[in-house]
């Protein structure tokens, strides 16, 4: 089984759920959003089932699309409602704010959110580890859910004081640790290397670190090699990132790209990146 851990979705209904000002461009047509200086696809839960179905993939993750819609989770909550047996959601909730754990105990129990991401997003600086998040760490610890992390590699170790005192949290760092890789020892990572001694840490792929290895003039099957001999397979997920970065093409050139960055693993070490840490991690993909 392949899962996809790490894909967007939004619609063109403006009405029922209106994009952030910032994405929202006037006059423009419905079928692509501005995110900073490239357009998203429009990807609705129907057009990322049917590029699911061409690529071979058989769940995903839907990962609130932050740079659209910002704390409004609700189309990827209803996306994952309607098609349970393909999607699950993982929100984003201002750690900051004082009712975001009840707001996350709501989602969790009355609409089937399984995941929450600590996204540095429009925050002056990271939040990781910082107290004032600690009572929505505490409802997480409680409800039972994985935490996902977006942020920059220098700070992602902020992070231990939160794990340390709540060691019931799985935690899943994404792509964004890898925008640089440079080459082998990957000593630009030692951040990320450095919190593998928790076996709570987990990481996610995309193929913005096989493009950061390239650019490095590196190879992807390498980084993949180090990544394995740090956390092992067991602790490593594979994901498209669609539609973010649009150049890297759709999700079955993305998965085919992966593919081919996996093949010095060995055939078990690929299922479990490819699809299996991503099922012990979000149990309701299961």
């Amino acid at each position: 089984m392949i899962v996809d851990t790490h894909v967007h979705v939004f619609t063109d209904d403006r009405k029922n759920y209106p994009q952030i000002r910032d994405t929202a461009r006037a006059g423009t047509i419905p079928s692509i959003t501005q995110i900073g200086q490239t357009e998203w696809p429009l990807t609705t839960a129907e057009i990322l089932l049917q590029a699911m179905d061409e690529a071979g993939v058989d769940k995903a993750t839907l990962v609130q699309a932050y740079f659209v819609y910002e704390y409004d989770n609700r189309y990827t909550i209803d996306a994952a409602l309607a098609h349970q047996d393909r999607f699950t959601a993982v929100v984003v909730l201002d750690p900051m704010d004082p009712k975001s754990p009840d707001t996350l105990s709501v989602m969790a129990e009355k609409q089937k959110v399984t995941g929450i991401r600590f996204m540095r997003g429009r925050l002056p600086e990271s939040s990781l580890g910082n107290p004032t998040t600690f009572p929505l760490w505490e409802r997480i610890q409680a409800l039972r859910i994985p935490v996902a992390v977006g942020d920059r590699i220098g700070d992602i170790g902020k992070i231990r004081p939160a794990m340390e005192k709540y060691p019931g949290v799985k935690v899943a760092f994404e792509h964004a640790w890898g925008h640089k890789v440079g080459l082998p020892p990957y000593s630009v990572l030692d951040p990320l290397f450095a919190l593998a001694d928790n076996p709570n840490v987990y990481i996610k792929t995309a193929i913005n670190n096989i493009a950061a290895a390239r650019d490095a003039a590196g190879k992807p099957e390498a980084l993949y090699e180090k990544l394995v001999e740090v956390f092992g397979a067991k602790r490593i997920m594979w994901s498209s990132n669609y539609p973010a970065h649009p150049r890297f093409g759709g999700i079955k050139a993305r998965l085919e790209e992966s593919k081919r960055a996996l093949a010095t693993l060995s055939k078990e070490d690929q299922e479990w990146i490819l699809g299996r840490t991503a099922l012990s991690f979000y149990s309701a993909l299961r």
